[in-house]
């Protein structure tokens, strides 16, 4: 089976197994439970549900709702499954992360210690917002035993969760070191003007 430069198709044969949806449902699923690790916009989602029903991985039926609009939604077929089972069973491809936070870090000394503290000032707020989420996540999919799939849930938000564990812990490190050398910073710009006041 050939890679592809992206798995978004699969990620909504994934969903489907779960129950059937409209593209709306798959976006909001996707945001509230594998988001922490892959991202689909509805720009993306709509053409691939496209290409999965002209391709027999998915069907769709029209449902009338009384005074909305009516809604289209989306059903895996076997031949749907038999093609995520083939995905699944391909090794994953390693991904080159891009992080700019850490590419502005590095350069980071051509600016003063202050402009990287604000920044990780601000990724430390964020962060441990994310990680209220995901601690309530856990504690969500704890009382979903009744799905076959909650443990492997389980596995990915723990991850999820590590990760920002290890994040912070890493930012409280960097924080106190670019302190540091702010403060030096500040030490000798006032040496400096003590020194030009001679």
């Amino acid at each position: 089976m050939s890679r592809r430069s992206s798995s978004s198709r699969e990620v909504l044969l994934g969903l489907l197994t779960i129950e059937p949806m409209t593209g709306y449902d798959l976006g909001q699923l996707i945001r509230t439970s594998v988001g922490h690790f892959w991202r689909e916009s509805y720009g993306q989602i709509y053409p691939n549900l496209k290409t999965l029903a002209a391709d027999g991985l998915v069907t769709a039926k029209t449902e009338h709702q009384k005074g909305k609009p009516d809604r289209r939604v989306y059903s895996i077929t076997d031949k749907g499954r038999e093609q995520l089972g083939k995905w699944l069973a391909v090794e994953p491809q390693p991904e080159i992360p891009r992080n700019e936070l850490l590419l502005k870090l590095f350069f980071a000394a051509r600016v003063s210690p202050e402009i990287p503290i604000g920044y990780l000032e601000r990724m430390v707020e964020k962060e441990r917002a994310l990680l209220r989420q995901f601690r309530q996540a856990e504690r969500e999919i704890a009382g979903n035993r009744q799905y076959p799939d909650a443990p492997y849930w389980r596995m990915t938000a723990r991850f999820g969760q590590l990760e920002l564990e290890a994040h912070l812990h890493w930012a409280q490190e960097t924080l106190a070191e670019l302190r540091s050398l702010a403060e030096k910073e500040k030490t000798g710009e006032r040496k400096g003007k003590h020194h030009a006041g001679k």
